[in-house]
């Protein structure tokens, strides 16, 4: 197979063409393939970042989910409590009252109690989890919470007899101010995906500048050289005719 040596395209073959790629071991560009080795590193940790963004957004996500339902929870244990300050109510109005409290107060323990990801429980306990965004592994944190009825201040609470309604208000602000610190996490997370995404395609782009063979020029120039080889040895022929036929004549 002929070899063209036109300045950019050294050691480019048609096997080479058939690859797509002007680097395809050391031989063909020594600091290009350091070079593209270098992006690709690179493009890979930012890559597998932003995977792990994604992942820190699924988990926020899921609490901020979970903790949605433990509001609505707080919200209907309020309403319900300013329904048992009635006056007119019965002993067992209460009760009745105090009954539907004791479900939704259930409720919250078991969601606090049984929400995970990846097996990890993230409303029962405060833990701060490291997301690995960026290629040498440093990142933001996802601060969990807990929302386990101990935690929000509620455990007992009971509006049979004497109560203090401010127990759940505080309980609710409690579990806003987890909301709303899952929300700027998530903010900051998707940013940093977004950052990773846009990183890896330019990171990409760039390896594919130096590693990627124009193929309509590559193969312009392998037929330019073959032209040109044919010729070469078109003259070599005729060289060595002349050379014979001066010689004959010598004789």
């Amino acid at each position: 197979m002929r070899v063209s040596t036109v300045t950019g395209y050294s050691n480019v073959n048609y096997g080479t063409i058939a690859s797509g790629k002007r680097i395809n071991s050391a031989a063909d560009d020594a600091s290009g393939l350091t070079q593209v080795q270098k992006l690709e590193h690179q493009s890979n940790g930012i890559a597998a970042g932003a995977e792990n963004a994604k992942s820190g957004i699924s988990l926020a996500n899921v609490a901020d989910g979970a903790l949605s339902g433990i509001q609505d929870y707080l919200q209907s244990i309020r309403e319900a409590s300013v329904k048992a300050m009635n006056g007119t109510l019965s002993k067992s109005d209460k009760q009745a009252i105090q009954s539907e409290i004791s479900g939704y107060l259930k409720g919250i323990d078991e969601i606090a109690g049984s929400t995970t990801y990846n097996t990890k429980n993230i409303l029962n306990g405060e833990q701060s989890l490291g997301i690995a965004v960026n290629p040498d592994g440093s990142g933001p944190s996802v601060k969990t919470g807990n929302s386990m009825l101990k935690a929000l201040g509620i455990d007992g609470y009971d509006v049979t007899g004497s109560f203090d309604i401010s127990r759940i208000d505080q309980a609710i602000d409690q579990v806003s101010s987890m909301r709303s610190s899952m929300g700027a996490t998530t903010n900051a997370l998707e940013r940093a995906y977004n950052y990773n995404m846009n990183a890896s395609a330019n990171l990409t782009g760039a390896k594919s500048q130096v590693e990627d063979l124009d193929i309509p020029k590559a193969i312009s120039e392998q037929k330019k050289n073959e032209v040109l080889e044919e010729y070469r040895n078109a003259m070599l022929r005729k060289q060595m005719e002349q050379e014979s036929l001066v010689t004959k004549m010598l004789k």
